[in-house]
């Protein structure tokens, strides 16, 4: 089984927690709603009468059913998001034991390239129509570009790093 194929197992494992949740506090809603369903809405609690006791304890379960809705409803939600941000991984990670890994890190370091390519001609080209940047330190002419410095070196460090992988997955298939 490839990384890729567990990855995708998780995910669906979380989404069969979060229907289960689902079910859960759906369960738990309509028994809240069931405990109280014998007293009338506003019913104030008669102290010292018989039914006192009864109506005390109806409320109890009512809120230990609500408490327990809120719960499964929280953890639906949180199995959700983790089943989300797992497929969402899987949309763009490139995973060394798949068998087109090859080709699709060679795809990534050309749209990096290019990108790359394009920043640094908005930003001559920038520089060729603003001559006032000459007369500017570093620093401000850096804030003035359209893309800053940091921009070509995160993305050149990316590329590196997307060539040495490449390199080592033909190294090992």
């Amino acid at each position: 089984m490839t990384y890729r194929e567990r990855r995708e197992a998780r995910a669906a494992r979380r989404r069969q927690w979060a229907d289960s949740r689902a079910g859960k506090a759906t369960s738990a809603l309509e028994t809240s709603q069931a405990a109280l369903a014998g007293i009338e809405f506003g019913q104030p609690i008669l102290v010292g009468h018989h039914s006192q006791r009864r109506h005390q304890r109806a409320i109890e379960r009512s809120d230990d059913a609500a408490r327990r809705f809120i719960e499964h409803a929280d953890m639906q939600k949180h199995h959700e998001q983790a089943a989300s941000t797992i497929e969402a991984q899987l949309e763009h990670s490139i995973y060394s034991d798949d068998p087109d890994a090859v080709e699709r890190l060679e795809e990534r370091i050309a749209e990096l390239g290019a990108k790359r390519d394009t920043i640094k001609a908005q930003n001559a080209e920038y520089r060729k129509a603003h001559p006032e940047l000459r007369a500017m330190t570093p620093y401000e002419r850096d804030h003035a570009m359209p893309h800053r410095g940091y921009e070509l070196t995160n993305l050149s460090g990316n590329i590196n790093r997307q060539r040495k992988r490449l390199e080592q997955l033909r190294k090992e298939g």
